[in-house]
């Protein structure tokens, strides 16, 4: 997908998990998934990611793709500017050293003693 494509399914996320009652200004570790063509791609990008604040998962070998997969993850808090920033380094990273974004993640965060609601509750207003 295009970065506004991303950037789109991002902040439709951020508006389904606050309608849930995540509380998106507490921090919680933010996920990002790329692949890479190459050793020498996802090297450069790992690296890349480290100096900008990102810590880094990557797998040995090749995927049955034969892509290298990367994980970029970080403590922030999910507002909307927040992600969006955090989204467009990640992706403008991915891109530079000729990289796949494969999406993001993060779990969801209620108030205190607060359950999520289910599939149900959310569609019949009930939780």
């Amino acid at each position: 997908m295009s970065l506004n494509e991303e950037l789109a399914t991002l902040r439709k996320e951020l508006a389904e998990r606050a309608a849930l009652g995540d509380q998106l200004v507490t921090k919680r570790e933010m996920e990002h998934f790329m692949s890479f063509r190459s050793l020498r791609e996802v090297t450069e990008a790992a690296g890349h990611l480290e100096r900008s604040g990102w810590q880094v998962d990557r797998t040995e070998g090749q995927d049955a793709n034969s892509r290298y997969l990367l994980r970029a993850y970080r403590e922030q808090t999910l507002d909307v500017e927040s992600a969006e920033q955090a989204l467009r380094g990640v992706y403008a990273i991915t891109d530079k050293h000729g990289g796949s974004y494969d999406g993001f993640g993060a779990r969801l965060i209620t108030a205190e003693g607060s359950e999520p609601q289910g599939f149900f509750g959310r569609l019949f207003g009930t939780p």
